[in-house]
């Protein structure tokens, strides 16, 4: 019977290594389950409208029962990584981004509305349209869709972020600055408060914004719809925006 002894000792032994590689691929299974349920957005840095927009994301991707994460990136930059796949989306953009960055999804409610505005220190002139702007030196900021489609053709200069633009606005290196509406406020409010920069004209732009995911989660755009059409049907996105824009105007 001895002669056994080996052979039942090296049967636990396997059992063991077995049992212990079921153990091992069910902690992995339970862990890439839990990790599945957590989306990394890209985001535009320093820019506040993406600031906003970030926390009624929060919101959303909670009722869905997902955590969420933002990497800040520069404005063109975040656009490609979401496209690419790198991140799981975009914050916001404005519609038909998808028609250039073809790998990304629309979620078809709105999550915040913006205006489009010239803010300047010195020029004095009525702008109403796009064309008002030619012959002036203008900036945008880098990656912001809207604003380089419409200055095209008009040699923009591209800052990195908001603070860059207003800070060359204030510095005379241009004469107008295209930018957000709520955003500019801020921009001001925070460090521009006694520089004379100012709104100018009526607005070049308005629209929606739209939160993109890429094509490998389209699984999000149906749950992400409907919750987002409560919250706006709620009144709870534009709560959150009235919130967000107060504590950033105030930091």
């Amino acid at each position: 019977m001895n002669h056994l002894r080996p052979f039942v000792f090296k049967n636990k032994f396997v059992c063991f290594i077995i049992l212990l590689i079921l153990g091992m691929s069910h902690a992995y299974g339970s862990e890439h389950q839990t990790n599945s349920r957590h989306v990394t957005i890209s985001a535009i840095e320093n820019e506040q409208t993406h600031a906003i927009a970030k926390h009624i994301l929060i919101e959303a991707y909670k009722h869905i029962d997902y955590q969420i994460s933002f990497d800040d990136l520069p404005g063109k930059r975040a656009l490609e990584w979401a496209n690419t796949g790198l991140t799981d989306g975009d914050v916001a953009r404005i519609e038909g981004t998808e028609k250039k960055f073809t790998n990304l999804n629309p979620i078809k409610i709105p999550i915040i509305h913006f205006q489009g505005v010239v803010f300047t220190k010195k020029i004095n002139k009525n702008i109403t349209q796009w064309n008002d702007l030619k012959g002036l030196r203008i900036g945008v900021v880098r990656g912001i869709r809207y604003s380089t489609i419409g200055t095209e053709g008009m040699e923009p200069f591209f800052a990195n972020d908001m603070t860059h633009l207003f800070s060359i606005l204030n510095k005379g290196r241009i004469e107008v600055a295209v930018a957000v509406l709520d955003a500019g406020i801020i921009e001001i409010e925070k460090n521009y408060k006694n520089s004379g920069i100012h709104v100018i004209g009526s607005p070049l732009f308005s629209s929606p914004l739209y939160h993109f995911v890429h094509k490998k989660n389209i699984h999000l755009v149906a749950p992400l719809e409907k919750i987002l059409l409560e919250m706006t049907s709620s009144g709870r996105i534009e709560k959150l925006k009235r919130q967000v824009l107060n504590q950033l105007k105030n930091q």
